[in-house]
């Protein structure tokens, strides 16, 4: 007797139980093919035939009555049990945290993130194996905004640095080129979209992650507009340009002639529209186009003058453009263009600004 009264005065802490009940043999020897599966793949599995659960609280030798879940019961699944492990890292942006689910099965320990992560990780340690299996996949159009992005995948290179050491002699010489690429990919795509999140702070506008297919779609309106009005460069269009009888430029009365066969400078303002992930961007440019030779001029009744002209095989006409967000900033910068002629002239065209820049992006790490 005094051992029961003990049992049931002591403060320690009861144990939680329960018994599930079938509809039939067929429901409990189904459920234990269920629990089988769960056990050897670790994989969420669902029971038909169950028809109720009761769970009781144990304390000492007392058994009590808790929840019973019975006309409540629609849908019943077993899966692995799994325990929160999370993996703290030091990153640009801060401290961060990628966190796994672990959970086992027969043969492996198995770390999951959630399905639903921008990044999605899974890591299976095989028992008596040395090496692991490592599958990601990367979901940016799950993210809120272009930041987030930004940050999962730096997130996601601290992981790597940390998980895969270019140094780890156990690794063979092939195992250590794929976590190579592993690696760059994800530095290629931290610095694509981190060009999309200074377009947005720069443009004043917000890309929609929902609408990013691939990388691949708009990538070169996005190098363009990350050259023009990030870097402030100047492009060469890359197209050779053919003069028509109608091509020219016309002065107004009292306009100093040029010689035939002079050069002639020409300064002029336009406009380019881009398209982005959905997103009309107007860019207007300040151009000049250069190595136009003066072939003849054409008198106008009002005394104003046309002045056509053409560029030669050797030297053929082209234009150097930047860009702006306003008409006003072009315009100030097309006044200003001659007095720095040259870092028009000797502009790069758009390919070749890319091959400067290792492929249109350049490394963020």
């Amino acid at each position: 007797m005094p051992n029961k009264l003990k049992d049931i005065f002591s403060d320690s802490m009861f144990d939680l139980g329960g018994r599930i009940h079938f509809e039939d043999k067929k429901a409990h020897r189904q459920f234990l093919e269920a629990l089988q599966i769960v056990w050897d793949e670790g994989k969420a599995v669902e029971v038909k035939g169950v028809t109720a659960v009761t769970t009781e609280a144990k304390d000492g030798e007392m058994v009590y009555p808790f929840l019973e879940h019975k006309d409540t019961i629609t849908n019943f699944v077993v899966a692995p049990s799994r325990e929160a492990v999370p993996f703290e890292l030091n990153t640009k942006y801060g401290e961060k945290i990628v966190l796994f689910k672990r959970y086992y099965t027969t043969n492996a320990t198995i770390l999951e993130t959630d399905e639903n992560e921008i990044v999605y990780l899974k890591i299976v340690f095989i028992k008596g194996n040395p090496s692991i299996t490592f599958t990601y996949r990367t979901q940016p159009q799950l993210a809120k905004t272009i930041k987030d992005i930004v940050e999962s995948y730096n997130t996601t290179i601290a992981f790597l640095n940390e998980l895969f050491k270019d140094s780890d002699k156990r690794a063979s010489s092939d195992e250590l080129v794929l976590i190579r690429n592993i690696k760059e990919t994800f530095l290629k795509l931290e610095s694509f979209f981190s060009i999309l999140y200074l377009l947005e702070q720069e443009l004043e506008l917000s890309f929609e992650p929902a609408a990013i297919n691939s990388t691949e779609n708009d990538q070169r309106e996005i190098e363009e507009l990350y050259l023009l009005m990030i870097e402030k460069q100047v492009i060469r269009l890359n197209e050779k340009l053919t003069a028509t009888e109608t091509t020219g430029i016309t002065v107004q009365a009292g306009y100093l002639k040029p010689e035939i066969g002079s050069k002639l400078d020409i300064t002029f303002l336009s406009k380019i529209e881009y398209t982005v992930y959905g997103q009309k961007i107007s860019v207007h440019t300040a151009n000049l186009l250069s190595n136009s030779i003066v072939k003849q001029f054409e008198e106008n009744k009002d005394g104003s003058v046309k002045i056509l002209y053409d560029g030669t095989d050797s030297q053929p006409m082209y234009i150097s453009y930047t860009g702006f967000k306003t008409i006003d900033e072009a315009e100030h910068e097309m006044r200003a263009i001659m007095e720095h002629k040259e870092k028009y002239t000797d502009a790069l065209t758009f390919n070749e600004h890319m091959k400067e820049s290792n492929k249109g992006y350049k490394s963020s790490s």
